[in-house]
């Protein structure tokens, strides 16, 4: 098993929205509807969940998982730009929802690995990749967690990561973890 990272481009968002609804846990969510996100929201630059912001783990140049992150400072721009486009096309509105970034972090948005390439240590090399640009940023790492998602919170544990704080996000509160860069 030969793992790859490269950079994406505006040619994998359909890749990147299936990606992030996996990494949202949204799996059930209808392929219309994913085909849409990517077409709209994820061939944009502006956008929190660019292809301009993800990283492809590929396995013998087959693309196997996903990590989207981004420098904070730039957090307010994006998530207007995106929050507009997801209101305008799909419909939906999350009233009351936090800051996930702020400047001096590197926020590691979302991360999904393909159902069929789990268990082999990609998720936990495309951590590893995201932490390591982030902190030759001089950022601090951060990322959100579902309370409920033990699995998750033990991986980020094991990397270093340290309770930061709540966040009330798409519609429910997650935890903020922190690695300092």
């Amino acid at each position: 098993m030969i793992l790859r990272f490269r950079p994406a481009n505006v040619d994998d968002a359909l890749f990147i929205a299936r990606g992030f609804h996996m990494a949202m846990l949204y799996e059930d969510t209808p392929e219309e509807q994913i085909r849409l996100f990517g077409r709209v929201i994820c061939v944009r630059d502006d956008v929190l969940y660019s292809w301009r912001n993800t990283i492809i783990a590929e396995v013998d140049g087959i693309p196997a998982g996903m990590i989207t992150a981004y420098d904070g400072s730039r957090y307010h721009a994006m998530r207007q730009v995106t929050m507009d486009l997801v209101r305008q096309h799909l419909g939906v509105e999350f009233p009351g929802m936090e800051d996930e970034a702020i400047p001096g972090e590197y926020y590691l948005d979302s991360l999904a690995v393909m159902p069929v390439f789990r268990g082999k240590g990609i998720g936990r090399a495309l951590l590893q990749h995201a932490i390591a640009e982030g902190c030759s940023l001089g950022l601090h790492v951060t990322l959100a967690v579902d309370p409920i998602n033990t699995r998750a919170q033990h991986l980020y544990a094991t990397l270093g990561f340290k309770p930061a704080g709540d966040l009330f996000i798409f519609g429910h509160t997650y935890w903020k973890m922190m690695v300092e860069g």
